[in-house]
């Protein structure tokens, strides 16, 4: 295996462990992504061996991660997207949520503002 098939190989299953993390299918991740309808379906199926860095910024930003962290150039627990000493503990909580349940708690949330509570 050559090392460029290497990294691409580390990309893809990076793709694949944060879109079953965040619930995503490879439609709805190409569609958030603002990507064509295939794109991610073909990096899963091995058909696009080296994504285009604007790929690669458009789908870490859809999965709400930091690019290096696709590219396997650092790992999630040295991320912290979230600011503040209590981000690793929300951090956490929120990846363990499927997409359905983050969009379910974020409307909780919104309802809680709008109602002033």
């Amino acid at each position: 295996m050559s090392e460029l098939e290497t990294e691409s190989e580390i990309f893809r299953k990076n793709l694949l462990h944060y879109m079953k993390l965040r619930g995503f299918s490879a439609a709805s991740l190409s569609r958030k992504a603002g990507l064509n309808s295939r794109a991610v379906k073909d990096i899963e199926e091995r058909r696009t061996g080296s994504p285009r860095i604007s790929t690669v910024f458009k789908l870490a930003r859809a999965l709400e991660i930091p690019p290096e962290v696709l590219l396997g150039l650092r790992d999630q627990s040295s991320a912290t997207p979230v600011a503040g000493a209590t981000a690793p503990v929300v951090n956490g909580f929120l990846s363990s949520l499927s997409q359905s349940e983050r969009e379910y708690l974020l409307d909780s949330i919104r309802h809680l503002i709008q109602s002033g509570r």
